[in-house]
């Protein structure tokens, strides 16, 4: 007797609550296992049972904090640029199930960095797909065949679904936090950590420049030690860090700085707590280093957007040592799924502080 393969799904469920969503799943899919997909509030789920049982089960269970169970039949590597429509639409046909004359829609969740947007793969994958299978592409949700495509950075999970197969539950418990925000009081954590532990002093009379600053809890902090605090962000700030009296909120992208840097003058420190790329960050640190005096310290949140960390580690260090010296790079106890890299702006001579790297 032959095993059958897992059924595969992205499950959704509110950050912070996954270990709650596990729990709820497996009483009613016995012998579920999970893997953390690096980004919260997302699972990847294998189940030795068909898609229509796994949907059968969890739609009429009750459950408090899953979001959402999608089943997914391909997973392949994506790359930051658009050469990857071309493979996901092969995936997506290779699972074989849409007939000519059959409508489908494409839709795209895109999580990290790319140079397209999540409307630019759909529309393309859809004119691919309509070549190949004959299949007829729509852009309205009934439809014969969903066409879905997760994107985690370099990972695309693909499925090919009957609209019946997607669940979407509703939430009885929700994270404190509505989306899109951060608590201040962690982020505050973060940064105080770092000045402490690289011993990073603040000039009482010195400028900070504080890059992905919303909802502004670097900011607070900076504001609270230095005289001046230029906050860029394009989103909104917390009221009561906007309304500080020596905070300046630039509420647009930190690559607006380098169309007429002259105009912000020199700061004695940058932070960045950007939700990026890390190397794309460190690239972008490096081109505003001019804004920084020279021997200044510099704090930059090294995010996991892939579960590649020690490679984003030496990324980022390599680009930032075009413009930065003195690099450390360290985990510390507010940390989750990221380090944290302190270093001074090349230029002057300084002592380097008495820290041990260790994670």
């Amino acid at each position: 007797m032959t095993s059958r393969s897992p059924s595969q799904f992205i499950v959704t469920s509110p950050a912070g609550l996954e270990a709650d969503a596990r729990q709820e799943l497996r009483r009613v899919l016995p012998g579920a296992s999970f893997q953390p997909l690096f980004l919260k509030g997302n699972l990847l789920m294998l189940v030795t049972l068909s898609e229509e049982e796994v949907a059968e089960r969890v739609r009429e269970a009750d459950t408090t904090v899953v979001a959402s169970i999608t089943p997914v039949q391909r997973q392949i590597a994506v790359s930051p640029t658009a050469d990857s429509f071309a493979d996901v639409a092969a995936a997506a046909g290779d699972v074989g199930r849409m007939e000519p004359g059959e409508t489908f829609v494409v839709r795209c969740r895109r999580r990290g960095s790319h140079g397209w947007q999540a409307r630019d793969l759909e529309k393309a994958v859809a004119a691919i797909l309509e070549r190949t299978s004959g299949a007829v592409g729509e852009y309205q949700t009934e439809t014969d065949w969903h066409v879905t495509v997760q994107v985690f950075q370099n990972t695309a999970y693909v499925g090919v679904n009957r609209p019946i197969h997607m669940l979407h539950k509703d939430l009885h418990r929700q994270r404190k936090y509505a989306p899109g925000e951060r608590p201040l009081n962690r982020a505050q954590w973060k940064l105080r950590e770092a000045l402490e532990s690289f011993a990073v002093a603040l000039p009482a009379t010195g400028r900070a420049l504080d890059l992905g600053s919303a909802p502004g809890g670097w900011a607070e902090v900076l504001a609270g030690a230095v005289s001046e605090v230029v906050a860029v962000d394009p989103a909104e700030l917390a009221p009561e860090v906007e309304h500080l009296p020596n905070l300046r909120h630039l509420r647009f992208r930190a690559e607006m700085l380098l169309e007429n840097p002259e105009q912000w003058g020199r700061f004695d420190i940058l932070t960045s707590d950007m939700n990026r790329d890390p190397a794309e960050v460190a690239s972008l640190l490096c081109q505003l280093a001019p804004l920084l005096r020279p021997g200044a310290p510099a704090v930059m949140t090294i995010k996991y957007v892939t579960p590649n960390r020690r490679r984003h580690e030496q990324e980022a260090s390599e680009r930032l040592s075009a413009e930065f010296e003195q690099i450390q790079i360290r985990r510390l106890p507010h940390n989750a799924r990221e380090t944290t890299a302190v270093m001074r702006r090349r230029g002057a001579v300084t002592e380097a502080p008495k820290v041990v790297q260790r994670r």
